[in-house]
C-alpha cells in the first residue's frame, strides 16, 4: 500500500472514522497505487484525527482538514476543481459487484459523469468504457457489496454512500496533462479490518 495511504488509513482506523481526500497529483497510471499529496509521519500519540491529519499535512499549505457534523473527515486541497464531484447523477444502482472500488467504478461509468468528462476532455479515456476497470475483489463472494439505488445525487454524494458499507476514505485526484488538459483518478482505501464506524450508518 502507498505510504501516504498507510499514514491516513492509520489515523482514520484508530479513530474509527471515515472520510475523503481531494488533491492535485500526477495520475501515473503505470503505478499500482496513486501518488499522494505531501505529508509527513507524526509521533504515535493521542489526539483527534483532525488534529493529527492537520499535522501530517502541515507540509502542504493548500490542504485543509475538517470534520462534517456526521463525523466524516474531509481532506481537501483548496485549489482542486470540484466540478467532477458536483456532477449530478440521475440514477445509479449498486449491488452487482463486490467491494468499495467496484462501487467507485460504477460511479465512473454513470452516463452523466462520462458525458461531462468527454465534454470537458477529462481523461483517462479508457476509464469511460463500460466494463473497464473492475478490481479482482469485484468478483470475490466473500467481500461485501454496496447495495441500493440512488437518484439525483452528485458524484460526491454517491462516493459518500460507499462509506455506509465500507469504512475508510475515498479519494479524488485531479491532474494536469503535459498538453495542458486534465485527467483524474477516483479510488477507495479501506480502514484496518478491526476498525468500526465513527457513526452508526443506516
Amino acid at each position: 500500500m502507498a505510504y501516504g495511504a498507510t499514514l491516513i488509513r492509520g489515523v482514520l482506523s484508530k479513530a474509527h472514522a471515515s472520510g475523503s481526500l481531494e488533491y492535485w497529483g500526477v495520475c501515473n497510471y503505470h503505478e499500482v497505487y496513486p501518488d499522494f499529496p505531501k505529508l509527513r509521519s507524526v509521533p504515535n500519540r493521542d489526539g483527534s484525527p483532525v488534529d493529527l491529519l492537520r499535522e501530517m499535512f502541515s507540509v502542504d499549505p493548500e490542504m485543509k482538514v475538517s470534520q462534517d457534523a456526521d463525523g466524516k473527515i474531509r481532506m481537501i486541497e483548496g485549489d482542486v476543481p470540484g466540478d467532477v464531484l458536483d456532477v449530478k447523477l440521475h440514477f445509479i444502482r449498486f449491488g452487482e459487484y463486490h467491494g468499495p472500488n467496484a462501487a467507485v467504478v460504477e460511479i465512473l461509468h454513470a452516463p452523466e459523469l462520462t458525458a461531462f468528462r468527454k465534454e470537458h476532455n477529462i481523461g483517462p479515456e479508457a476509464g469511460m468504457r463500460p466494463g473497464f476497470g473492475y478490481p479482482s475483489e469485484a468478483f470475490a463472494p466473500e467481500k461485501p457489496k454496496v447495495s441500493g439505488d440512488l437518484e439525483d445525487v452528485t458524484v460526491r454524494q454517491a462516493l459518500d454512500y460507499i462509506l455506509r458499507t465500507f469504512h475508510g476514505f475515498w479519494l479524488y485526484e485531479s491532474c494536469k496533462t503535459p498538453e495542458g488538459g486534465r485527467t483524474m483518478y477516483l479510488g477507495f482505501f479501506e480502514n484496518a479490518p478491526d476498525a468500526v464506524p465513527l457513526q452508526t450508518q443506516k
